[in-house]
């Protein structure tokens, strides 16, 4: 569920904005109330311990952090999975069109998002957030692709603020290198997906590696030709005895789901055959089975039956892996679109800090989280700093570190900016 936090703050000021301005829709209001209960995901009522009162830690020689009850977790996912998030009260000060862009980008709405910053940036007087949501501006450029106007932004900034602006990072320099070694290979899905796309597909069917990662969140669009060239890929992928890593996986989904529903006989066949691939890769077995009897109603035929996919992973979007740092200190790295994330990321997040003396999240290459993933982090990462863990988030970029600030999670874990 999603919640609109603020509004705007508007003056008497009317600058032409640089960029275009998609309308902006509000956010849709959930009709159900927040979950009570141990397991509830609504951290509204969460109060972070003073600064002067950090967490006290024994004098024992340093133990393992104890362990969640995961499957509680995973129990109250299922009954919200997108939990209710108020703003931090710590957050106050903020300005207000900070929390909202954070809020609408988190749950997927980047041009609302955009409309909205950009509008601010121009009209507003934002006071001691001008400078954050500038660089929240840099990041949906980037996110949408938006190079000329990312290039414009970065001029005015440089006078405005008279320090050296971001810089664009192109395409190929967004790959994980910890996907690009070690027998991991990386293939990126964008633009619209058609018959069309069958050579540049090609490049999937032979990527070499034992695990191939596919990152599905630039994708645009896709027809039935393009749902059928796609699955044959994934097939001949996994003839090979490869794994497949999907991440940024909600928005392929949503194409797919969008086409496959009961009663629509006009839906080519291929969408069907790939959306159960794509449960099957995922292992989302409750998803698949709904999507069955859908396909039998349809079609007035036996539902196809469930078969997990060897070296599945779901979710794919965490990399265990040293960071070459003078400490040596180890990281976690969550990369891609985080979404949808339940039980899985929480149990990485307390193996890792159980493995290790603190718990370092690196988040550079991560592009996105959206609302449920904050929430399980939230959740998790709080009763960790409770027992005594030391945390840190590192190398988020501002429009995440803004969510993190909204949920409070930013109290629970130093969150250091990207460099």
């Amino acid at each position: 569920m999603f919640f609109s936090l603020f509004g705007r703050k508007k003056t008497e000021s009317k600058k032409a904005p640089i960029t275009r301005q998609p309308a902006k829709h509000s956010p849709e209001k959930s009709a159900e109330g927040p979950q009570t209960g141990d397991d509830s995901l609504d951290f509204s009522a969460y109060v972070p311990p003073p600064p002067s009162a950090p967490p006290q830690v024994s004098a024992a020689p340093a133990t393992a952090a104890p362990p969640l009850d995961v499957s509680a977790l995973a129990s109250s996912l299922a009954k919200d999975p997108v939990p209710s998030i108020e703003a931090s009260p710590a957050a106050s000060d903020v300005a207000p069109i900070i929390e909202e862009a954070a809020t609408l980008f988190a749950n997927g709405q980047a041009e609302q998002a955009l409309a909205a910053l950009s509008r601010s940036v121009r009209e507003a007087d934002l006071g001691d957030s001008a400078q954050q949501a500038w660089l929240m501006l840099f990041d949906l450029y980037q996110y949408l692709g938006m190079k000329l106007e990312f290039e414009a932004l970065a001029l005015e900034f440089v006078v405005k603020f008279e320090r050296s602006a971001p810089a664009w990072i192109e395409s190929d320099e967004r790959h994980d290198p910890a996907l690009a070694t070690g027998g991991i290979g990386y293939f990126a899905l964008s633009g619209m997906l058609t018959g069309a796309s069958a050579p540049e597909l090609e490049k999937l069917r032979n990527m070499p590696g034992q695990t191939v990662r596919i990152e599905c969140g630039k994708l645009l669009g896709l027809d039935g030709p393009g749902c059928r060239v796609l699955r044959e890929a994934l097939l001949s992928v996994h003839d090979a005895g490869k794994e497949v890593i999907l991440s940024g996986e909600s928005r392929l989904l949503a194409f797919l789901e969008r086409f496959c529903q009961a009663g629509k006989i006009e839906t080519d066949a291929a969408a069907w055959a790939l959306l159960f691939d794509v449960y099957r890769t995922l292992d989302l077995k409750d998803k698949f089975e709904e999507a069955a009897v859908n396909y039998a109603v349809t079609f007035e035929v036996s539902p196809p039956s469930w078969e997990s996919q060897p070296g599945a992973q779901a979710k794919g979007s965490a990399v265990l892996r040293q960071v070459e740092t003078t400490d040596q200190d180890q990281a976690l790295i969550l990369s891609g679109e985080l979404s949808g994330a339940g039980d899985t990321l929480a149990r990485q997040l307390q193996d890792w800090a159980v493995a290790n003396k603190m718990l370092i999240i690196d988040m550079s290459r991560a592009t996105r989280v959206d609302l449920a993933t904050a929430g399980v982090m939230l959740k998790v990462l709080s009763a960790l700093q409770e027992s005594g863990v030391t945390i840190q988030v590192r190398g988020a970029n501002e429009l995440i570190r803004a969510l993190f600030g909204v949920t409070g999670l930013s109290k629970v874990a130093r969150v250091i900016p990207r460099k």
